[in-house]
């Protein structure tokens, strides 16, 4: 069963599903909170557009609410990369930018609140946006609970610790009582953990990216954000199509249109038409957009779909793939 939902509350805690994704952070670079000035200017939007079409006359406010596109009647989140995977009990976690903040407060309402949680935290790298959630994610604060972190660096421990001296935080990591494991990860290597299994990939981007495919009964999530395809490592494809082959969701880096990606050379991103691309020949079922960047609106993240929907129609109309932008709160179950 594939199913797509967008929630506001507690993630789903029945373990018979296979798989659940659920995104906190969907920016890349650093943390993008609406202006007032942006909201405002979508209420005023509404309210006339509202008011003037007469196809809203005698429907009631979540009807109307309903058929308003995402970019006008809400956002698409201003928190960077965290995404959480549910499989079987197990509590997997991808990334530790800003999103992962609420991620712990809907945590602490769970068995992490009671200090009887466990997680696998899995780092794509360590580039702020990465790891700036880290220091306020309070189900670390709290004794009982067990983490394990993982990652191709040797040294994650230190780098995480780094970022909360005095120098740049007034709380160091020793304060944070939760037993904490580190564990080094190997570039093509697959970990298995019994109910599940993750495959490592290493990327195209300034000091070494991860891509993790997360694998379990059939089912496959891949997790491949902040990666550039340019003519120095195009001859990594054919490898980047079959570790992606035959996936059920493959959330990608989307971080510049296709212009801004020939300006941007070497910066490390990608765009949606390449993500499409890759989707296509390695037959995934959808592509979920992420890591946008700081300066895209909401209307500008509609308009890159849109753009994508274009796209994989012009080239291959009759393929079933869907194209959907990541938001925070978009929960799917493979």
């Amino acid at each position: 069963m594939n199913k797509e939902q967008n929630k506001n509350s507690n993630v789903n805690p029945d373990h018979s599903i296979k798989m659940i994704i659920r995104y906190y952070g969907v920016r890349g670079s650093i943390p993008t909170p609406m202006l007032p000035a942006d909201l405002e200017n979508k209420i005023k939007y509404l309210i006339v557009g509202i008011l003037k079409n007469k196809k809203f006359k005698g429907l009631t406010i979540n009807e109307i609410f309903n058929k308003i596109p995402h970019h006008l009647k809400s956002t698409y989140g201003g928190n960077t990369p965290c995404v959480l995977v549910k499989i079987k009990g197990h509590t997997l976690i991808l990334d530790g930018g800003s999103g992962i903040r609420e991620l712990g407060l809907d945590l602490m309402g769970q068995e992490f609140g009671q200090g009887k949680g466990k997680a696998k935290i899995f780092f794509s790298h360590t580039h702020w946006d990465h790891i700036q959630g880290i220091p306020f994610f309070a189900p670390l604060f709290i004794p009982g609970n067990q983490f394990e972190f993982y990652s191709l660096i040797p040294d994650l421990e230190n780098r995480l610790k780094g970022q909360q001296i005095p120098t740049y935080f007034p709380i160091d990591m020793n304060y944070m009582a939760a037993e904490k494991k580190f564990f080094i990860l190997n570039d093509k290597e697959t970990k298995d953990f019994g109910d599940f299994k993750v495959k490592i990939m290493k990327l195209n981007h300034p000091g070494d990216s991860i891509a993790y495919r997360i694998e379990s009964d059939g089912k496959a999530f891949i997790y491949s954000t902040d990666v550039e395809f340019n003519e120095k490592n195009y001859d990594t494809m054919a490898e980047t199509i079959e570790f992606f082959k035959g996936a059920d969701v493959l959330t990608f880096d989307s971080q510049y249109t296709l212009k801004e990606s020939f300006t941007k050379i070497d910066w490390g991103h990608s765009s949606i038409q390449i993500g499409i691309d890759l989707a296509r020949h390695s037959g995934i079922k959808k592509v979920i957009l992420f890591h946008y960047d700081p300066t895209y609106t909401d209307k500008k993240i509609h308009e890159i779909t849109r753009i994508g929907l274009s796209y994989k129609k012009a080239i291959d109309p009759e393929r079933d793939l869907e194209i959907i932008p990541a938001r925070e709160g978009l929960e799917l179950e493979i």
